[in-house]
């Protein structure tokens, strides 16, 4: 057996594993809930995701944890040096076989995708936000718990049903999202809607709004005023945060020397409407930023890390090789 590589990709939403082998083609695979001890339901439960989903991947590969040359974790709520040491005492427990092993936040998993390096800035939004940046001389921040907007997908849910709700109370503007929402929740009006996620009883997980960010996104793009004012003022958040993180590394984003890529369900959805929004607003404050879009998942940039790490070379042809290839239930939030 040639040598093996583990990249794990944790969010809120799901948490991934790849085992692969140097060429990066997948052994093994392995699927858990939410990894982060900040928002599971509990640190056990977020322990059980990881761990778990590690596990069958392994598994599913046929190997061991001695195996493993080297891997990469790439996990949200590491967002203190603390929550860094938690992982590594647990992983060690489990997986101390391992060759070697990095933890790092999850903003930092698409990075190696923008050109194998893992310098850059990038922006992920999926049901939640996450953003770092890595300077050519190896500084790096990301966003973590210095983010103070409610951002990404479940953003977009929460910002919809408080414009449907003014909306009905004739405090805000009229939206196309109240029919678009009522329908797809099953409810005859606003007040219904927010009664079934608010009631003390019985209420609909916040979770179920993640949901409607496609919905935000389409009637963005289909010009609804108030779907477009909420894209608009969180991809503006993220141009923010991205100049934020980019200075703490030592660089002005505006000098075009931090190569910026977009991912995550959210900016890479067949909506482009935050996609649009995002290109637009970075080209506002540092029209010199290259910004590229990605094509292949953050969990693919974790094998890249994982690779990297382990001694691989990050070759075009590697790089271009490892894409996402699974089965179609596999990334889905």
């Amino acid at each position: 057996m040639s040598d093996a590589y583990l990249a794990l990709d944790a969010g809120n939403s799901k948490t991934v594993a790849l085992v692969v082998d140097g060429e990066g083609t997948v052994l093994g695979r392995g699927r858990g809930g939410n990894g982060d001890i900040y928002g599971a339901a509990s640190v056990d439960d977020a322990l059980a995701a990881v761990l778990g989903a590690v596990g069958d991947a392994l598994a599913d590969a046929g190997l061991a944890p001695d195996d493993v040359v080297s891997a990469a974790f790439r996990v949200a709520g590491v967002d203190y040096p603390e929550d860094a040491r938690f992982w590594d005492e647990h992983l060690r427990e489990t997986l101390g076989a391992i060759g070697r092993w990095s933890i790092l936040n999850d903003g930092f998993a698409s990075l190696r995708l923008i050109d194998g390096t893992g310098v850059g800035l990038s922006i992920t939004v999926g049901t939640g936000p996450a953003l770092a940046a890595r300077s050519a001389d190896g500084r790096e921040e990301f966003s973590g718990m210095f983010m103070f907007d409610d951002l990404g997908g479940g953003g977009l849910g929460n910002a919809a049903l408080a414009a449907v709700t003014r909306a009905w109370m004739g405090i805000s503007p009229p939206t196309a999202l109240t029919d678009e929402l009522t329908t797809m929740f099953g409810v005859e009006d606003a007040w219904h809607l927010r009664h079934a996620f608010t009631q003390r009883f019985g209420a609909r997980p916040r979770r179920d709004l993640w949901q409607a960010s496609r919905v935000v996104l389409a009637a963005a793009g289909a010009g609804d005023p108030v779907a477009c004012r909420i894209v608009v003022d969180q991809a503006g958040a993220f141009v923010r945060y991205a100049q934020w993180c980019a200075q703490r590394v030592g660089v002005d984003l505006a000098s075009g020397e931090l190569p910026v890529l977009l991912n995550g369900s959210v900016a890479t959805s067949e909506h482009p409407a935050m996609r649009d929004a995002l290109v637009a607003g970075l080209a506002r404050v540092a029209p010199a930023a290259p910004v590229s879009v990605a094509v292949a998942s953050p969990l693919c940039g974790v094998v890249l890390d994982a690779l990297a790490e382990g001694g691989v070379e990050i070759t075009p042809d590697l790089l271009a090789r490892v894409r996402d290839d699974h089965p179609d239930d596999f990334l889905i939030t």
